[in-house]
């Protein structure tokens, strides 16, 4: 189970966040259920007039959904907790699982230097993900620079913080090797038959182009 958050400091309190930021992740790092944890810094998205300079996603490997949802009640009340959540608007927040049940390398995107996309995305029809999306994501591979991508499904917390897996949604993690050849392959991609035809099944949710950062 991994917990994605990407978060944006109030006004007038960005190192307030980090700060508080750093204090929560490390009481985080040492507890039983957590295994990895890293955080990346955006530097492109689909929203005008966003202001990613602060802006942090951070994700969280868990041990089960059972395991975050037990430390979440013993770590929210402290005043680690309470400090670093006061500090920031929450711009998107989900819990993911691998859609083909197989483990996801936690660090093979927090290394200096990678390109890491994240994206949710609710489909517009039954089959959103289904041949247009493998279409598109086996078209990827004609371009220099890009790793892979892996698909989770998308869990999204209730009024009562109990997570409910979402409908026809996913996220995805896209990885290249660099930002020059990211940016290189972007342009070229926005206008494929194979993007197009699998991007008008979709609601994008959030999009964020990063890099890793420590």
């Amino acid at each position: 189970m991994y917990e994605l958050a990407i978060n944006q400091s109030k006004d007038g309190q960005h190192q307030t966040f980090l700060d508080t930021r750093a204090k929560f992740v490390e009481v985080l790092g040492k507890q039983d259920e957590t295994l990895n944890e890293g955080k990346w810094k955006p530097f492109f998205t689909v929203v005008p007039d966003l202001n990613l300079d602060n802006i942090l996603i951070g994700m969280t490997h868990w041990n089960s959904l059972e395991g975050f949802s037990a430390t979440a009640a013993r770590l929210l009340p402290q005043k680690e907790a309470r400090d670093y959540f006061s500090s920031f608007n929450p711009l998107a927040y989900a819990l993911l699982q691998t859609v083909d049940g197989k483990p996801f390398d936690f660090e093979t995107i927090k290394k200096n230097g990678l390109v890491v996309e994240f994206a949710i995305r609710k489909g517009k029809t039954p089959d959103a993900f289904g041949e247009k999306r493998e279409a598109f994501f086996n078209s990827l591979n004609d371009y220099d620079g890009y790793k892979f991508a892996r698909e989770f499904k998308v869990y999204k917390l209730d009024e009562q913080s109990v997570p409910n897996l979402a409908e026809n949604t996913q996220a995805v993690i896209i990885v290249w090797e660099n930002a020059e050849k990211f940016q290189a392959a972007a342009t070229p991609i926005f206008s494929t038959k194979e993007y197009q035809e699998f991007a008008a099944n979709l609601d994008v949710e959030t999009y964020f182009a990063t890099s890793p950062t420590k």
